[in-house]
């Protein structure tokens, strides 16, 4: 027997039963077929009330928690002042500092923003996740990428700077100790977040941002208090 033919008789055997049904049960059958049709509508609206309150209370979950967050890593970068006037020495004698030290922080955030994206895309990919084989990579990673970035920022100062060696060499060592640090940071911070803080690594982001600001300035100043003014006096005093 063909489709067609099973089809036929399926439709055939339909005919049979529904014109064997009486008035009446026509009626209860027509009334049983609208209150699934009702409660159906029912479910459905129920449904999306539902949906949209649990929309609505995440929405206002999430913007809370934003908010709070924003706030902490606001008043977390303001100490960035502090560091720099117990610096202010250094800073008003030598202004290449404030001159970089936007390049430099930047380009901290940057490098931990990098490696900070492919540990959450990889925590969200990956179920199995090992921690030591990921930070032994990265290391080496940074070391690499911190080589090859100071190269660049080298040549960046001393262009700038007119051929002066040692406000260069300051500037790239800087930069060198924050662009790895930034690196190894932004690997381990996802990681601290889901697994011990059980908080959303998606977070490491700014918060890699604010770390790296703060550190970098830390890291700048100091670098420059040693070179710029530590070692320059000291080669003075020999001279």
């Amino acid at each position: 027997m063909t489709q067609r033919h099973r089809s036929l008789k399926i439709i055939d055997t339909f005919d049979e039963q529904f014109s064997s049904l009486s008035s009446e049960d026509l009626q209860t059958f027509v009334a049983h077929v609208r209150r699934r049709l009702d409660d159906d509508g029912e479910k459905e609206k129920s449904s999306k009330q539902r949906n949209d309150i649990e929309e609505e209370t995440e929405g206002q979950n999430t913007i809370w928690s934003r908010v709070c967050l924003l706030s902490f890593l606001l008043i977390l970068q303001s100490g960035s002042s502090f560091i720099l006037q117990s610096f202010s020495d250094l800073i008003s004698r030598h202004i290449l500092i404030t001159m970089y030290l936007t390049m430099l922080v930047g380009a901290g955030g940057n490098a931990g923003n990098q490696a900070a994206v492919l540990v959450i895309r990889r925590l969200a990919t990956s179920r199995t996740f090992s921690v030591r084989p990921l930070l032994i990579r990265e290391t080496f990673s940074a070391i690499i990428i911190g080589l090859l970035v100071t190269s660049v920022g080298f040549v960046r100062v001393w262009i700038e700077e007119r051929g002066a060696v040692l406000p260069s060499l300051t500037i790239a060592i800087a930069l060198f100790c924050i662009v790895t640090s930034s690196i190894l940071l932004g690997t381990l911070l996802p990681v601290v977040l889901q697994r011990i803080v059980h908080v959303d690594p998606a977070h490491a982001g700014p918060i890699i941002q604010v770390v790296m600001d703060i550190l970098g300035v830390c890291i700048t100043c100091a670098i420059g208090q040693t070179l710029l003014v530590n070692f320059s006096s000291h080669k003075h005093k020999e001279l």
